[in-house]
């Protein structure tokens, strides 16, 4: 039975929950026990806005407001700040802070210093309820000769790796010595659930010249890097140098650098892209990239034979003993008579290299085929150069020196292959360029090449 006196009122509008919250920072190892002792900062993350002051600590006197017409940004008094604490150390516990007042949904990036002395990233999150407690676990890194270290050292340690400052362009002598201890490094990362992913971007920039009204295509790729939730821990390897290790002032092969190549050599610019191709990436995708790697170095592929050759000893022709290299019996897949051995490319060719390099540099850099087509380093006298490793750095440098020594060579150490390319004779190109053993190793180069020059044609 309906009983009018007991009608029910409509309920108020819900309040919107508060603008901030609070949060606090704890830090463990992997077997969730505290670490003491850390130098944290905390700071607002990147595209965080200016916020009222951070108040800190565990008992603050002023806890997270629930109103929001009270909440401080509704006052124009109170200032904005980007908010940052500093040089916090952990207790026993492994607490670092507790924020009172930190904006809800908004980044905050967690740092540890390490044994340098300098703040390293290591976290971000975003809170998102009104109390909340973030836990940073040390990760596990394993180097080579490298003892078990303790927790806090593990989120500490520092490798005081080089580092390749922004528009720097690589040279030969820094990559060996710098880098070169540190290529073949990888380092396993054991991540609580969250790891930092790369989402590439690639962009096309498409830009008419106002006279002759020819479209040019630019592409780029961007590196957009998030932090991903996989839903359970795993081990991922890196390599412990950075993206870039070069940057060199130019890295794209246009129509331009074809054309101008078609004119000096007097062959058509088509059958230059076909050898390009060829010489890069055999039957793949082609880019006008394939220059260089991602990571900035002109791409390279290092022959074990060649060095083999070139690091052989002076002996008398009438000695009775077969000359062999010093350094075939110790390092066999970088010095050795048979050819083959390549691996993959990319980086693994530039950890061959400088490990040979680290023997013998200019039987190093004599023994690679460098950039986008791919000349071997024994080349550089006929290329105008006094070294193989002035001849490497000229190719480190960008596409347009690259497209410079390629004119060099063909016209000064290959007029044959020179004269092929103008009659399309593949197989003459195949002989004169990559040398006459290229149907034992490559049977299909000549038939790549002129199904590439069709297809540019």
């Amino acid at each position: 039975m309906a009983h009018p006196h007991h009608t029910q009122h409509p309920a108020g509008p819900k309040a919107p929950p508060s603008p901030y919250v609070e949060v606090t920072f704890l830090f463990r190892d992997t077997l969730q026990k505290p670490i003491e002792g850390l130098t944290v900062q905390i700071k607002a993350g990147a595209g965080a806005p200016q916020a009222p002051a951070w108040k800190l600590g565990p008992d603050g006197d002023d806890p997270p407001a629930t109103d929001p017409a009270s909440a401080p940004a509704a006052n124009p008094s109170v200032p904005m700040v980007d908010n940052k604490a500093d040089a916090l150390v952990t207790d026993k516990d492994g607490y670092a802070l507790t924020i009172q007042n930190a904006a809800r949904n908004q980044p905050i990036d967690v740092l540890v210093k390490n044994q340098r002395g300098e703040y390293v990233w290591k976290a971000t999150v975003t809170p998102k309820k009104d109390i909340s407690a973030f836990t940073i676990v040390s990760p596990e890194y394993h180097l080579e000769a490298t003892t078990k270290l303790t927790p806090t050292e593990e989120l500490q340690q520092n490798l005081d790796l080089p580092v390749v400052q922004q528009g720097e362009v690589m040279t030969i002598a820094r990559l060996v010595h710098d880098f070169g201890p540190y290529i073949g490094w990888s380092q396993k990362v054991t991540e609580q659930g969250r790891v930092k992913k790369d989402f590439p971007e690639k962009k096309k920039d498409v830009t008419e010249d106002p006279v002759t009204h020819k479209k040019k295509t630019k592409i780029t790729i961007e590196h957009h890097y998030k932090v991903v939730d996989t839903g359970k821990p795993q081990t991922v390897a890196l390599n412990v140098l950075g993206s870039r290790l070069s940057y060199p002032k130019s890295i794209l092969l246009t129509d331009d650098h074809f054309s101008y190549l078609a004119n000096s050599l007097g062959c058509e610019a088509a059958a230059i892209k076909a050898l390009s191709k060829q010489e890069t990436v055999g039957k793949g995708m082609w880019q006008p990239d394939h220059g260089f790697d991602k990571n900035g170095l002109p791409r390279i592929l290092y022959e074990r034979h060649k060095f083999y050759a070139y690091t052989m000893p002076d002996t008398n022709k009438n000695s009775k003993n077969k000359p062999v290299s010093p350094y075939a019996k110790k390092y066999p897949d970088i010095c050795n008579p048979a050819s083959g051995g390549f691996g993959k490319e990319g980086l693994h060719q530039y950890e061959r290299f400088c490990r040979a390099a680290s023997l013998d540099m200019e039987a190093a850099a004599k023994s690679s085929s460098w950039g986008a087509f791919q000349i071997l380093g024994e080349a550089y006298d006929g290329c105008g150069f006094s070294s193989a490793v002035d001849f490497a750095n000229q190719h480190m440098k960008g596409i347009d020196e690259q497209v410079k020594v390629f004119e060099a060579f063909m016209k000064n150490v290959k007029p044959q292959a020179v004269k092929a390319l103008k009659d399309k004779k593949w197989e003459d190109v195949a002989t004169y360029y990559n040398g006459g053993n290229w149907r034992k190793k490559n049977p299909d180069y000549a038939k790549n090449l002129g199904d590439f020059y069709a297809s540019f044609k």
